[in-house]
């Protein structure tokens, strides 16, 4: 994900419909867009939370606790983080 411009991914998702930004953040996940329905849904995040969400956990300049603050500080931003990494565990 380290190629990503978040900025750009940004911008697009303020105008995408909900389908339009699903399917684009599975395209660059190994996601389906149901899962990531499932995860914007049950966290209540908007878009362009969910993707600085995505953000913060991918910039290699921040430690985890800097991560942790900078997650903790957007919208709704600790629930989905939470619901993703359910997926994962």
């Amino acid at each position: 994900m380290s190629d990503i411009d978040w900025s750009d991914l940004a911008e697009k998702a303020v105008s995408q419909t909900d389908l339009e930004f699903k399917n684009q953040l599975a395209g660059l996940t190994s996601l389906k867009t149901s899962d990531i329905d499932t995860f914007i849904t049950e966290s209540n995040i908007s878009n362009t939370n969910a993707l600085a969400v995505l953000k913060e956990i991918n910039n290699a300049s921040l430690s985890n606790n800097d991560k942790a603050s900078a997650i903790s500080n957007i919208q709704n931003g600790v629930g989905f983080l939470v619901k993703l990494v359910s997926k994962v565990v």
